[in-house]
């Protein structure tokens, strides 16, 4: 549109026809040149440019400007992610092996510094309490929740994962204490921030956020946020490095648990031990007989 514009010269002055071939010759230079300096390139006055601004071609000019300025800023700051990607294209499979433990290293250390004490602690209190501990997220978040719930429901705990909330099931369960975390890797996703929403507004449920650092429309429907610090990255690898922190943070509250319940859980996995060597000896002797 800028440029059908300034080709047609509908409504130029001879000068600021002048002004117009010169922007025309010299796309790759103008977002660089000051009034003045224009004024001087095209060989006219910088009166003229700035007569001139009233009409809609310099209006176009500038948008062209600032839109010059933006994609050389962006370009510039994409050059900085990918300056600092731990996986390029010249990436060997020697280097990719020795960067991951690295990277996941980071991205441990990153959240170990970012978690707030008292947070946790507060967090720690209401979780031992619980009678059930619900874990939400979607997509790749859901994966994380599985498998957290998976480890708690080993220490004998009511623990599940979901992708939705069952009002049905809540309702059954409203005279019971109740925890639940929500996951969400940014911490804009609209689908978690929905049920936080619901369980904060028509449930009893203690609410966990443990989100990305775009956090600040789920952080107003939970009791606590658990911050996952995200690289700052271009390239697909800041999953890895959310996906490292985010089940770090639930590892804690998993060891947290365990540490209440070691004797109990030592005893009853020693118990497991046991029947299954019980079992173990009755098969390998059922198979000497049978031979």
């Amino acid at each position: 549109m800028l440029l059908e514009k300034l080709q047609e010269h509908k409504n130029f002055t001879a000068h600021e026809k002048d002004v117009a071939e010169y922007i025309l010759s010299h796309l790759d230079q103008i977002s660089e040149l000051s009034a003045g300096e224009l004024a001087k390139a095209s060989y006219t006055s910088k009166a003229t440019v700035v007569k001139a601004e009233s009409k809609a071609w310099v209006k176009w000019f500038s948008r062209f400007e600032n839109y010059s300025y933006c994609r050389d800023q962006s370009k510039k700051r994409i050059d900085q992610l990918l300056a600092n990607e731990p996986v390029t294209a010249e990436s060997t499979y020697d280097d990719i092996v020795k960067t991951l433990p690295a990277l996941y290293d980071k991205a441990v250390t990153n959240t170990r510094l970012s978690l707030d004490k008292n947070s946790m602690k507060r967090i720690s209190q209401v979780l031992q309490k619980a009678e059930c501990i619900d874990i939400y997220g979607t997509g790749i978040s859901y994966i994380l929740a599985q498998s957290a719930a998976f480890k708690i429901s080993t220490l004998g705990l009511e623990c599940s994962a979901y992708e939705s909330i069952n009002s049905h099931y809540l309702a059954a369960r409203k005279h019971k204490k109740n925890i639940c975390f929500l996951i969400s890797l940014t911490g804009s996703n609209h689908t978690v921030i929905c049920m936080a929403k619901y369980l904060r507004e028509a449930t009893e449920t203690y609410v966990v956020g443990i989100a990305g650092p775009y956090h600040t429309e789920l952080k107003k429907w939970c009791h606590e946020i658990v911050e996952i610090p995200n690289r700052d990255a271009l390239l697909s690898l800041d999953v890895i490095t959310s996906f490292s922190g985010a089940t770090y943070i639930l590892d804690i509250f998993f060891a947290l648990l365990l540490s209440k319940r070691y004797e109990e859980h030592a005893r009853s996995s020693m118990e497991m031990l046991n029947h299954l060597s019980l079992l173990w000896d009755e098969t390998y002797h059922t198979k000497e007989k049978n031979e």
